[in-house]
């Protein structure tokens, strides 16, 4: 028989602040996957000391966790991105009590159907739940072999990092074109990043939350290209990609793009034609900007240019 978590949905959206389980690994909110029903969980709490006992068996286990207040204006801006990393399904710790609370009864997802498919957000929720599950195992600081289903878990990240659209932000160059012309002409530059060690990194982001928190007030594009479109972009001194620097900051190097082209070559040609598609469908090129009306509850609204490829950068 089906649960009515109504009211008590209702009570736990009336606090004025929550706290989220994040762990210090990913920069992320913690994904705990059911050993019963395998939903896969964001842990929430009534106070710090309820987070502290839950995060004791996961710091005896060298995953570090800490605490991110939201506060109840935040809500819903907070539950509706938790759809971009796949979870689905809330689990609400109180004094006295533990409640779990599907995703989707909490917040609406983000319907998109409406708008035309070359106009829809770049999305991969498989690929940031599947690296963040991996890199929560790998980051622990124990020795490989007490690492669980460690090769498992980089399979199926792996796969997805193949099977991902990527968005990649460029600043274009004053003078007239359209964003495709000066892609065309090179007529663009990218932003990078600098490692302690000097290292040259260029950001890539798999949704458009997370190139928003790069880009804060930067003038930057956005350009959605496939797997086997990026290393294309990469420039000349650069080390390699990383991926969701404000998130999980996975690091892909020339040598793993290549790697995972040999491993996974169906799969890299089937994102290569999905976008080179979607691209057609759009003719060529499309620029959208979805309005406050048009675009649904909870959209990160920005412009995303939809490309078919990549043209090598000087």
């Amino acid at each position: 028989m089906a649960i009515d978590n109504h009211f008590m949905i209702q009570k736990f959206l009336s606090r004025q602040k929550i706290i989220v389980a994040f762990c210090g690994i990913t920069n992320m909110p913690l994904l705990v996957c059911d050993p019963d029903s395998y939903n896969d969980q964001v842990w929430v709490f009534e106070n710090e000391n309820l987070l502290k006992k839950f995060a004791a068996a996961y710091i005896q286990r060298k995953v570090p966790i800490r605490g991110a207040i939201i506060p109840k204006n935040a809500f819903k801006n907070f539950y509706t991105t938790l759809f971009s990393i796949g979870a689905n399904e809330l689990v609400y710790t109180a004094e006295g009590s533990v409640s779990k609370f599907p995703l989707e009864e909490v917040v609406k997802r983000p319907d998109y159907s409406s708008l035309p498919e070359a106009a829809r957000p770049v999305e991969n929720p498989e690929l940031q739940l599947t690296g963040l599950y991996f890199l929560q195992e790998f980051g622990r600081q124990v020795p490989n072999e007490e690492k669980e289903n460690l090769q498992q878990l980089d399979e199926e990240f792996s796969v997805n990092m193949v099977r991902a659209r990527y968005i990649v932000g460029v600043e274009l160059k004053d003078g007239p074109g359209t964003v495709a012309e000066k892609m065309a002409r090179r007529q663009y530059s990218i932003p990078i990043l600098k490692g302690k060690n000097g290292d040259v990194l260029q950001p890539v982001f798999s949704d458009m939350f997370e190139f928003s928190k790069f880009r804060q007030k930067r003038q930057l594009n956005a350009i959605a290209v496939p797997f086997s479109s990026l290393k294309a972009l990469l420039i000349k001194d650069a080390k390699g990609f990383i991926l969701n620097p404000g998130g999980f900051h996975a690091i892909m190097p020339p040598a793993l793009l290549d790697a995972l082209s040999a491993r996974f070559p169906e799969e890299a040609k089937k994102g290569a034609e999905e976008a080179k598609r979607i691209a057609q469908t759009a003719a060529g090129v499309v620029n959208h900007a979805p309005d406050s009306q048009g675009a649904p509850a909870g959209a990160q609204h920005s412009k995303v240019t939809v490309m078919p490829g990549a043209e090598e950068k000087e």
